[in-house]
């Protein structure tokens, strides 16, 4: 009886160690696919990269491309800083593309009264509504221009002349 006890403790710590074992095969294959996708669309957006791109690198500095230029190394990018439109006064940082996280997509955030984030959909709509309600309130404005009594113009029209009878000429004989 012990025997049997013992066997099936056995099997236990076996199943357990092959369902571990599988969860990890299981693991690294997906996140083998993943990090090579990864891999392709970086590779994909450093290729793409052109003159003038906004982008962002891995320490965080934001700028925007000024060249690019292909060396023995790699693909070496040079990134204009700051908000200066003088060239004389801008920060140039010279990176290697690899370097680059992506392309510079922040937008400043835009609040309501109540403090809140206001969406961009939001927003246009938001926006297009109150450009429709100026429409609306100049056309009514224009009606009421139009439905105003305007006091009357003096007239400089000659009154009509009343047409004297004809007289019957006397025949002479």
């Amino acid at each position: 009886m012990l025997n049997m006890l013992c066997a099936t403790k056995g099997i236990g710590w076996t199943i357990a160690l092959i369902a571990l074992l599988a969860l990890m095969v299981v693991y690294l294959v997906f996140g083998t696919i993943n990090r090579k996708k990864n891999q392709e669309q970086v590779v994909k957006m450093i290729n793409e990269l052109k003159k003038g791109d906004k982008v962002v690198t891995n320490a965080g500095v934001y700028g925007e491309i000024a060249s690019i230029r292909e060396t023995n190394m790699g693909k070496v990018v040079v990134i204009k800083t700051g908000h200066e439109e003088d060239s004389k006064n801008a920060s140039f940082i010279t990176v290697n593309a690899s370097v680059i996280l992506g392309l510079d997509k922040k937008e400043d955030l835009i609040f309501d009264k109540d403090g809140n984030v206001v969406e961009p959909i939001d927003l246009k709509k938001e926006v297009m509504a109150e450009i429709s309600e100026k429409t609306e309130n100049k056309s009514k404005e224009k009606s009421a221009e139009k439905t105003q009594v305007k006091p009357a113009k003096k007239t400089t029209a000659k009154k009509p002349v009343a047409k004297k009878p004809a007289t019957a000429k006397k025949e002479t004989k």
